[in-house]
């Protein structure tokens, strides 16, 4: 094991909270890891950018324990305390991020074994908090929440299920789970992909088209992860992105500049018997099952304890209209406020406080169409 500079966590009982001036980020070379590494530095943090190693666990593997064994790549282990040595806090937000991936130990690698690995590490060096991030994909058909209830419906969501199980049983340092939403970006594959279907025929939504659907900008994704890392005192076990009062209607609205088609709930309903049935002959299937049921009825969810700490973020709808005009002409403003506004008796967007964050340069990894 290798020698390490940063005091373990007994060796500063008694000093109280430290405020926090070194964070390690995984994953850095990423979609939402380069914006949070952005955001910190632009705080004044000193950011240790860190390689995720790639990892194999076979699933038959993964699904026999409850835990990951002690020793497991303990190579790995060591080689990551190296280079978070000195980190405060770490910030894991490396993984595979592709929502359609097949079945592979390196999903299963990357997603469900590495998370714990990264915080024997990080309980090697001293850091005080490690900050996961996890998907809301891993709650499947369920109510989004702050529970460990999960119920996959996808190889990439049965992976960051069984991650955040195996994670739960790490009790080597003070962890917290961060389920992000479904993120968007100006540049990212999937948020093109909803802005094309927004602007197409295709573009419809059951009912009134006012169900919630927890939709996020990455900016507002940073903002938590970074709170996370930086506040002082007890944070829950797991955290929810909170919304932003987004519904069905108004996300097709934004993105694709008119009015999606409206069908009946009931024929909706009839009409995805079908692709449910489908969904149930294989995850895979049931991953694009999952995607059309969102867009059609939408996801409810808890607004959780970052919503209680003031970071329920606001939806400027500006920014969701700069997602649909990116690499076209630039619409009037008026043109804007027409596209955002609201249908009669659909909610109103919700208007809660949001924290500041900065821009991250743009990249990403290919992905399929509303995954997170």
């Amino acid at each position: 094991m290798p020698e390490l500079s940063t005091p373990r966590v007994g060796d500063l009982d008694g000093l109280g909270p430290q405020p926090v001036k070194r964070i390690a980020v995984l994953g850095s070379s990423g979609f939402v890891g380069r914006a949070v590494v952005t955001e910190l530095r632009s705080r004044g943090i000193e950011v240790q950018t860190v390689p995720a190693p790639r990892l194999s666990w076979p699933l038959a593997q993964a699904l026999r324990v409850d835990s990951v064994p002690s020793g497991r790549d303990d190579e790995a282990v060591a080689d990551l305390a190296r280079q978070l040595d000195g980190a405060q806090v770490v910030i894991n937000t490396a993984g595979l991020p592709n929502g359609s991936a097949p079945d592979s130990a390196e999903l299963y690698g990357g997603n469900a074994l590495l998370p714990t690995l990264v915080a024997r590490a990080s309980a090697l060096v001293g850091a005080t908090r490690m900050v996961h991030v996890s998907s809301a994909a891993a709650q499947g058909a369920l109510a989004l929440d702050e529970t460990a209830r999960t119920m996959p419906f996808s190889p990439y969501s049965r992976s960051k299920a069984i991650g955040e199980r195996m994670l739960r049983h790490e009790d080597c340092i003070d962890t917290v789970i961060y389920r992000s939403t479904w993120v968007h970006d100006v540049d990212r594959p999937n948020t093109r992909a909803l802005v094309r279907l927004a602007q197409s025929r295709l573009s419809c939504v059951a009912g009134a088209g006012d169900a919630p659907t927890p939709q996020v900008l990455i900016e507002d994704v940073v903002a938590s992860i970074v709170h996370l890392g930086l506040v002082n005192g007890p944070v829950p076990p797991i955290v929810l992105q909170p919304p932003n009062g987004m519904t069905t209607g108004l996300l097709l609205r934004l993105l694709g500049g008119r009015e999606p088609r409206h069908i009946p709930a009931r024929l909706a309903r009839y009409a995805t018997s079908g692709i449910n049935a489908y969904g149930k002959t294989s995850l895979r299937a049931n991953a694009h099952a999952r995607r059309v049921d969102m867009l059609l009825f939408g996801k409810p969810q808890v607004p959780g304890w970052l919503a209680e700490q003031g970071l329920a973020p606001q939806l400027r709808p500006e920014a969701w209209e700069r997602l649909r005009t990116a690499g076209s002409p630039q619409t009037s403003a008026a043109g804007v406020d027409s596209v955002a506004r609201p249908r009669a008796g659909e909610s109103q967007p919700h208007d809660a406080s949001g924290a500041p964050s900065g821009r991250a340069s743009r990249a990403d990894t290919p992905e399929t169409y509303l995954t997170k």
